[in-house]
């Protein structure tokens, strides 16, 4: 197989979105990630992606991006599939990246395209054109509607379908529907050594492994990867029930409190039990935290559902 072929081989199953540990003047405390990273490969994490959203690239600069990709790649060293993300680029600095990251031992790159703009089809071709040849680095897409559409647009549908079929591009994130939006990518891209990749969910992940999307970000894999490989492993076999009840213990209630916090602040708080971190603030000047008696009654949900400890 060839280097695009093994990506493709390996992106399936759970994915972490990196959430990182800010310190409390809004720089990253790049050795709490990179242990915390360690642990994740350890682990046997299957895929560990640097993203938009849950790496909070709104509070990065360039330098930071640079810099923890590299430290990131190198951390894992080939134990989990490792995928970074572009910035909101031109495309002469997407190439100078994805230069970067291919030296530095990434596996794959996600081309994130400013959703803000409101690209249609055949921008976000005319962007892939201008990157092609930069690197063989195999490349991920990105489906974001950026609050401008409610379903994928048969454009920018056709022109992923499109991209999709070149042999460097190894799949697509999707952060649009979790059906209709997913069900489009997994039949446009299947068969082409391309993989949908559904966001948030194991149920997304129930629904789309059927119809060929083989890999999901997992909400609790970031703290407990065995259950989100055992879900795996069941979706696989095609044991449906075994997959449901999974679910039903674990990922239902953990959505269910999911409304009483901030999300980030939750998912970094399980990573403070494990004693990865040392805070749980957002990168967000607003420095959101859960301290006293609010950490108290997260950190006492992750130990009677997921009997978490420290393990450090």
């Amino acid at each position: 197989m060839n280097r695009a072929e093994k990506c493709h081989e390996r992106l399936k199953g759970a994915v972490v979105p990196l959430n990182l540990c800010f310190n409390d003047n809004g720089t990253v405390n790049d050795d709490a990630v990179c242990n915390y990273v360690d642990w994740l490969a350890s682990e046997k994490t299957p895929v560990i992606l640097l993203t938009y959203g849950s790496s909070e690239f709104a509070w990065l600069t360039d330098d930071d991006l640079w810099r923890l990709t590299e430290k990131i790649a190198k951390t894992i060293d080939g134990r989990s599939l490792c995928v970074s993300s572009t910035g909101f680029w031109t495309p002469r600095r997407c190439r100078e990246f994805l230069q970067h990251a291919d030296a530095v031992g990434v596996d794959a790159v996600k081309v994130q395209i400013n959703i803000f703009d409101g690209p249609n089809g055949d921008v976000i071709t005319a962007y892939f054109d201008e990157i092609e040849g930069a690197s063989d680095i195999p490349l991920l897409m990105w489906w974001n509607p950026g609050g401008f559409h409610r379903t994928m647009p048969p454009d920018i549908r056709a022109a992923f379908a499109g991209i999709g079929k070149r042999p460097n591009v190894v799949g697509i994130k999707n952060d649009g529907c979790p059906f209709s939006d997913l069900y489009a990518l997994s039949r446009d891209l299947t068969g082409h050594n391309c993989a949908a990749v559904s966001g948030g969910l194991m149920s997304n992940f129930l629904f789309g492994q059927v119809h060929g999307a083989p890999a999901y970000l997992c909400p609790i894999a970031p703290f407990r990867p065995d259950i989100a490989i055992e879900l795996g492993n069941q979706v696989e076999a095609g044991n449906t029930e075994a997959a449901l009840d999974i679910i039903y213990l674990y990922e239902e209630p953990m959505m269910a409190f999911a409304q009483t916090v901030n999300w980030l602040v939750l998912l970094k708080s399980a990573v403070m039990i494990l004693g990865l971190y040392p805070d749980n603030r957002v990168g967000s000047p607003l420095k959101l935290r859960a301290t006293g008696e609010e950490f108290e009654r997260i950190r006492k949900f992750y130990e009677e559902l997921f009997d978490l400890k420290p393990v450090v």
